[in-house]
């Protein structure tokens, strides 16, 4: 066995590992890989192992991040998107010794480690409890997109959802995939307004999206009344497995009878069905033990809850402690 770090890693192995694995999810690709080192805000790394007959038995990439300014020195971390990419037989000491090149490699650059995951590692779960990661029950809604043709998707959909589906359709709008940058644009618009005035959460520049469009990683679908964007949403797709809804907005109480939001996710599903892909995932629907408006919300595309959670690996107590005091005071100062 032996352990492969960033600048080491074979991208063919990484590609056929990827290829036959279950845990396999689109932001763990050789692909994100190089699109998010183009940016100064992202820097990525690679972990691998390797087995005795020169495989792949566990990938990980992770994403170094940090806010802007003062936030800088309190918010460095590092997330792995989906979770570790891991073959089907992968071992407990290959996973144990993958936990162990990532905390050695990362513990001085970051405050913590996070691990989001977008699939069921509780196999594993006992490695991370040994090596002192905190587990959190996050959960996450998937949507079985097992239809024939999309016009059966909506017989899914909870009474609700659908007559405000079909109602939106009624006054007019429509949708689609994006066929310009200027489409892009309006739906960058949308959703920086909402990240700024209610979610309160950093947003990647236009910049970002317009890159991972143009690369084919990202797809996009416009919601739109006429020529007038509405709403949209930007998706990750893993062929032949599932699309990941990154990003989704629509415009609040645009016309009466109206619901781009519902439009956008719609699309998304509908691109889904027609590319065979198997779900449709939802990337997140809060703690289980707390009240989360949004889960409601994607329940009632027909979707289930499961708890994949996320694990969590301070490598600097004291700074983390001081971090989350800071980020409080910082975020409530604007």
């Amino acid at each position: 066995m032996e352990a492969i770090v960033t600048h080491q890693i074979d991208f063919s192995k990484w590609e056929a590992l990827l290829l036959k694995s279950s845990y396999a999810n689109p932001f763990q690709t050789p692909e994100f890989y190089n699109f998010c080192n183009q940016f100064k805000h992202l820097l990525c790394n690679v972990f691998a192992i390797e087995n005795s007959i020169g495989e792949y038995e566990a990938v990980c990439l992770v994403t170094i991040q940090k806010e802007k300014g003062l936030k800088s020195y309190f918010s460095r971390r590092a997330i792995v998107y989906g979770g570790p990419i891991l073959s089907d037989n992968c071992s407990e000491e290959a996973f144990g010794e993958l936990l162990k090149i990532m905390e050695a490699g990362l513990k001085k650059k970051v405050i913590y480690i996070e691990v989001r995951n977008y699939h069921n590692y509780s196999a594993y779960r006992s490695i991370y409890d040994g090596k002192e990661w905190l587990y959190q029950p996050y959960l996450n809604i998937k949507v079985p997109l097992a239809f024939s043709s999309p016009s059966e998707v909506l017989g899914s959909f909870k009474y609700n959802r659908r007559r405000e589906v079909k109602l939106s359709i009624k006054a007019g709008l429509t949708y689609g995939s994006v066929a310009s940058m200027e489409d892009i644009v309006g739906i960058y618009d949308i959703l920086q307004n909402l990240y700024t005035k209610e979610v309160g959460l950093p947003l990647p520049p236009l910049k970002y999206f317009e890159d991972l469009w143009k690369t084919g990683l990202l797809k996009v679908f416009a919601v739109k009344d006429n020529e007038k964007t509405v709403g949209g949403s930007f998706c990750l797709v893993l062929d032949n497995q599932a699309i990941y809804t990154y990003y989704y907005c629509g415009l609040r109480d645009y016309k009466p009878k109206t619901y781009p939001t519902h439009l956008a996710v719609l699309a998304a599903m509908e691109y889904g069905i027609n590319n065979n892909l198997k779900y449709l995932d939802f990337m997140g629907a809060g703690l289980a033990n707390k009240d989360y408006g949004v889960r409601k919300y994607k329940k009632e595309f027909g979707g289930g809850v499961v708890e994949e959670g996320r694990f969590l690996k301070i490598t600097n107590k004291p700074l983390y402690k001081l971090g989350v005091m800071a980020m409080k005071i910082l975020k409530k100062k604007g």
